[in-house]
């Protein structure tokens, strides 16, 4: 199937590319920009995050891969080793991140969450949910649990496609 081209003028398919869905259906093009204001627009809370946003998700990523080698990180992330190094640096100076030796060669060091990083990020995880809990007040429970399971499917899927 051929792939749908974006225009970077208003993030919309170009006219005559091809929509990456079935007929009649929303394409992954128009999922994609979705998912991508539903995150960016969860981002909006009342309280300001600790961190900025980009070093939550190499602390998310240091938290999730623990003891986790900086190398991974990136690679996780689909970075470069030097801007991850920087938010590592950072986040370690900062007491959310601690480096410990790597048991399996002497000569490089893992990172791994701090119990204040832990906290920081529970802290930016409860403004997420604080603000999604205010966007989806009026929504009944059939159709809140119907949401997070497909988009579970979807980070399942996501993550196997890989």
């Amino acid at each position: 199937m051929a792939q749908a081209t974006i225009s970077p003028t208003n993030g919309q398919p170009e006219p005559g590319s091809a929509p990456v869905s079935a007929p009649g259906g929303p394409s992954s093009v128009d999922l994609a920009i979705a998912l991508f204001d539903v995150v960016r627009l969860s981002r909006r809370t009342r309280r300001t995050d600790a961190i900025e946003p980009a070093a939550v998700v190499v602390l998310a990523s240091a938290d999730r891969l623990r003891p986790a080698r900086p190398s991974d990180i990136a690679c996780e992330l689909r970075l470069d080793l030097s801007t991850v190094s920087r938010h590592l640096s950072r986040l370690e100076d900062e007491g959310y991140l601690c480096r410990i030796e790597d048991a399996e060669d002497r000569r490089t060091r893992r990172v791994e969450t701090t119990d204040s990083g832990r906290a920081v990020l529970l802290d930016v995880l409860t403004n997420r949910a604080s603000a999604i809990d205010d966007a989806l007040h009026l929504w009944n429970q059939t159709d809140r649990r119907t949401l997070a399971e497909l988009l579970q499917r979807l980070a399942t899927d996501l993550e196997s496609a890989r």
